[in-house]
């Protein structure tokens, strides 16, 4: 069990890191959020078979691609499965875990790429699709995920 000690500090250090997150977002950040837990269930299976090594990924892009490159094939993905406009974002702070964004179809990616580090997880406003991004070991890979099913 953590001491309220440590517990303080771990806290302060994921408000820093949020305060951090929140300013580089700049005006794909709404201010919203998803409590801590309040991603559906089949989310979280999700993300664990996407980062899993043994998921074969939907999409993949060579690691050495240009920056511009990556944000455009990351935009693209998002648009293909409809999630421009609300979506949330995985910030990796406990504190605030899903950053509500507003993206538009293009020209974000490199703003949340400078804010928070991979993977990119992005869930759908009415939080009925996930898209992961991760960067492997020769690769991009993009997994994605339904409310109904992988």
């Amino acid at each position: 069990m953590e001491s309220k000690l440590r517990q303080k500090l771990r806290e302060r250090r994921d408000q820093v890191a949020l305060e951090a997150i929140e300013a580089d977002l700049g005006v794909l950040g709404t201010g919203g959020a998803l409590p801590p837990g309040g991603e559906p269930g089949w989310v979280r299976a999700a993300i664990d078979r996407s980062l899993s090594t043994g998921t074969e990924p939907d999409e993949l892009l060579a690691d050495d691609t240009p920056p511009e490159e990556l944000d455009a094939w990351i935009e693209g993905l998002l648009a293909t499965h409809g999630m421009t406009g609300k979506l949330y974002v995985a910030s990796h702070v406990v504190l605030r875990p899903w950053l509500e964004c507003d993206v538009p179809a293009t020209g974000w990616a490199a703003r949340l790429r400078d804010a928070i580090e991979d993977p990119w997880m992005f869930l759908a406003g009415p939080l009925d699709r996930l898209v992961v991004v991760t960067e492997a070991e020769y690769c991009f890979e993009c997994h994605v995920s339904r409310a109904s099913g992988p």
